[in-house]
């Protein structure tokens, strides 16, 4: 048979979309097609962060199967990773957790038995290279988290930390800003604890690294915790301009009571005193956040804490998430469940905040730089209307011309 054809798709996080990108470039090292038109082979990389994230996975699923049911299907990341029983309710789907790529190269291979092509190829130094996005591009620091909030499946999904080593990233870095990419965003699942695991190293130590890079454009952080932005991180972001000034940091609740039973490692008063060092040296930086809305426990009044809080830290933007908690963590056993209906209202008040911040944060920034001039990412390129990302995360419309992932120079 001639090469198979594949298509791969990656659901939730940046860290999926990095993982997928590393199997579809050894999938055509290996002489595989990618075409999404009539694929024999779909290829799924799930997520499993809540049980709403589940459902999803198990939708594409069906989903798959009826638009292309000639084709073979390989569901992997940390649904399969999390349910043992998934596989024995689908006898005709190959399962596969999180890592070790060549032996799922080798399954895959092992699917197109006609086919003549079973030699597995090593990587060359042509294979430095992961792209996942057109304009940015984003490297994968490591793997896993040892937090284990209560709500959150992935320290069992991912399993500890697992951290690559420090030269290994940096010729990926310095390969990405060679092939044109103006922005490189550092992602991972537990990014403020890279190095943990290795002699030596530390995130600060990785960004000192990646700032030498001779000619880089500018690093964005793609999440930190709160706990993790000391004062040597601030120091170095507010010295360095390549270092963007916007940081996602996740806050979860507004309210002590919740943050405690959701086991996160700061309080509010903690959480706001960091929030304003960043703010002294750096006033225009954005910090955007993820607030979980309908926790186990969480009453009106602690609603209300939450919203009052957001508004004081005037986010530059909020990504709401209602609960829903796999039964393998510790809050699915909590009692005084938040029904449905309660959680579906709060999250739209909640969304709704969001938007009226969000719009807050930018007439600032416009304002107070008005008539300066800012670098952006070419996001976009349609005749007149081109769009570029400024490094606090919203977008402008740029009338310089440029390709799509340069860092250019624009006036406010």
């Amino acid at each position: 048979m001639s090469s198979p054809k594949f298509v791969i798709f990656a659901l939730g996080c940046k860290v999926n979309q990095y993982d997928a990108a590393v199997l579809k470039r050894s999938l055509l090292a290996q002489g595989l097609k990618l075409s999404e038109k009539e694929p024999d082979l779909v290829i799924i990389n799930t997520c499993s962060v809540t049980k709403t994230a589940i459902s999803k996975d198990k939708q594409m699923v069906k989903k798959m199967r009826i638009k292309f049911p000639q084709a073979k299907l390989v569901v992997m990341g940390c649904w399969p990773q999390t349910d043992d029983q998934a596989n024995l309710a689908n006898p005709d789907i190959l399962f596969w957790g999180v890592g070790d790529d060549e032996g799922l190269i080798k399954k895959i291979v092992a699917l197109f038995p006609d086919w003549n092509n079973k030699v597995i190829k090593k990587k060359t130094d042509e294979d430095i290279l992961v792209p996942s996005g057109k304009s940015r591009y984003f490297l994968k620091v490591g793997d896993g988290c040892n937090q284990f909030c209560s709500y959150c499946l992935i320290p069992y999904a991912r399993g500890p930390i697992v951290s690559r080593p420090l030269e290994e990233l940096v010729q990926e870095a310095s390969a990405a800003t060679t092939a044109g990419y103006g922005e490189i965003i550092l992602s991972g699942i537990h990014l403020g604890r890279y190095g943990q695991d290795l002699k030596g190293q530390s995130l600060i130590k990785l960004l000192k690294k990646l700032l030498a890079i001779p000619g880089l454009g500018r690093l964005r952080l793609s999440s930190i915790e709160i706990n993790e932005v000391d004062d040597e991180l601030i120091k170095l972001m507010a010295e360095n301009n390549k270092i963007c000034r916007h940081l996602h940091i996740s806050l979860q609740s507004g309210c002590d009571k919740i943050l405690k039973a959701m086991k996160r490692p700061y309080t509010t008063e903690y959480y706001k005193g960091q929030i304003d060092k960043l703010r002294t040296v750096m006033p225009e930086i954005a910090i955007s956040t993820d607030i979980i809305v309908g926790f186990p426990g969480e009453n009106g009044e602690d609603f209300a804490d939450t919203c009052r809080f957001a508004e004081e830290i005037a986010f530059s933007k909020i990504h709401v998430f209602s609960f829903s908690a796999h039964e393998k963590t510790a809050a699915y056993q909590l009692p005084d469940k938040v029904p449905f209906q309660k959680i579906k209202q709060r999250s739209q008040i909640l969304r709704e905040i969001s938007e009226q911040l969000e719009v807050k944060y930018r007439e600032k920034v416009l304002r107070d730089l008005k008539g300066r001039k800012i670098k952006v990412i070419v996001e976009r390129v349609r005749g007149a209307k081109n769009k570029g990302k400024t490094e606090f995360y919203f977008d402008v419309e740029i009338n310089s011309p440029g390709k799509i992932g340069s860092l250019i120079e624009v006036k406010l």
